[in-house]
């Protein structure tokens, strides 16, 4: 519970009405019920809220009157994002080692809480405040910072390294093999992956994702990346900072990509490729070359997005083209037969 006022205090912003209205918990609009503040971060949302049984509603600064409590917000959605984690849940680390856990030789624990049924190898080094849940496998020599949290039936394979407040999500894979073959006469030579993942800081990985370890060196993710759900990584590759990887996007190996670099759902990278800071790539878009920064591409394969709208517009045209060209051939056609007619 809080005060509208204590809220806005929270996220820098300005009240509206009565600050002394009580305030349970936050909702979007297809939850609303008494006592909540929601998110009206457009004139539709906020037409909705006001409508509704809320409390209170987070509006931009343009709004400088409401029929309900409000907070004018720079942001309204990061604000909201603040509030709802305000009311979340508090996750707290209870260090200790479940008595089902498998730990391996010279565990160094620095205050960590090891759940039911983990497996942690040899030589493992685990900080203070960070949590594994049950099911968790954490291979020989393996790395994980402060107050991370591991979640059941992730697998960080040998020598791995993850930062700080770094959170992977359950099934995920850090660190199984890159795939590296060698082709000859039609079989298939594996080549040995000796190198490791390196998660820095502040990273969030979704559930049932992959990152592959290196060959001989680092598969490393920068402080700040967070990735969607169902992602591929390749072996070798370095992703930058503070990215945004959306669901089932993947990248073949040796792929390098910027800071601030967005990948939309079902993206794709083939592999040996420099995308520029700050570049978009459009949803199920298959990069096949270098982005500079700044790039905005579409498509497959992908092109500047402007391009690609317009080739989607001139394909919508085909059909009375084609009618077009038809008709044309048939007067063609027509007037040879009359030509030939005259000669």
């Amino acid at each position: 519970m809080a005060t509208l006022a204590e809220l806005a205090a929270l996220v820098g912003g300005a009240v509206l009405g009565d600050g002394g209205t009580a305030i349970e918990g936050a909702a979007g609009l297809d939850g609303l019920r008494p006592g909540v503040i929601t998110l009206g971060a457009t004139d539709q949302a906020i037409a909705a809220a006001l409508q509704g049984p809320a409390a209170a509603v987070i509006v931009p600064e343009r709004v400088t009157e409401l029929a309900k409590p409000g907070i004018r917000a720079v942001n309204p959605r990061l604000a909201f994002a603040q509030i709802l984690t305000y009311f979340a849940p508090q996750v707290t680390c209870v260090p200790g080692v479940h008595p089902t856990a498998v730990i391996g030789k010279n565990f160094r624990d620095g205050g960590c809480q090891v759940g039911p049924l983990v497996y942690i190898g040899n030589e493992v080094s685990i900080g203070r405040g960070t949590i594994l849940h049950p099911g968790a496998v954490i291979g020989d020599r393996v790395t994980i910072g402060a107050n991370s949290i591991i979640h059941s039936n992730v697998v960080i394979r040998a020598e791995c390294r993850i930062g700080d407040r770094v959170e992977i999500h359950d099934g995920t894979v850090i660190g199984a093999d890159g795939f590296g073959y060698v082709t000859v006469e039609g079989r298939h030579y594996k080549v040995p992956q000796l190198g490791i993942v390196v998660i820095e800081d502040e990273v969030e990985i979704g559930a049932n994702s992959a990152i592959d370890r290196a060959t001989t060196h680092v598969t490393l993710v920068k402080r700040g990346t967070k990735i969607d759900n169902q992602v591929m990584i390749g072996h070798n590759s370095s992703i930058g900072e503070h990215n945004m990887i959306c669901g089932q996007a993947a990248m073949a190996g040796s792929s390098i990509v910027g800071d601030r670099v967005t990948l939309a759902a079902r993206a794709g990278l083939t592999g040996h490729q420099e995308i520029g800071h700050d570049s978009v790539i459009a949803a199920c878009a298959k990069v096949i070359g270098n982005l500079p920064p700044g790039s905005f591409v579409s498509g497959d394969p992908a092109r500047p997005h402007q391009k690609t709208m317009r080739i989607q517009a001139s394909l919508s045209r085909l059909p009375d083209l084609v009618k077009e060209v038809r008709e044309l051939r048939k007067l063609v056609q027509e007037l040879r037969e009359e030509q030939g007619k005259r000669d």
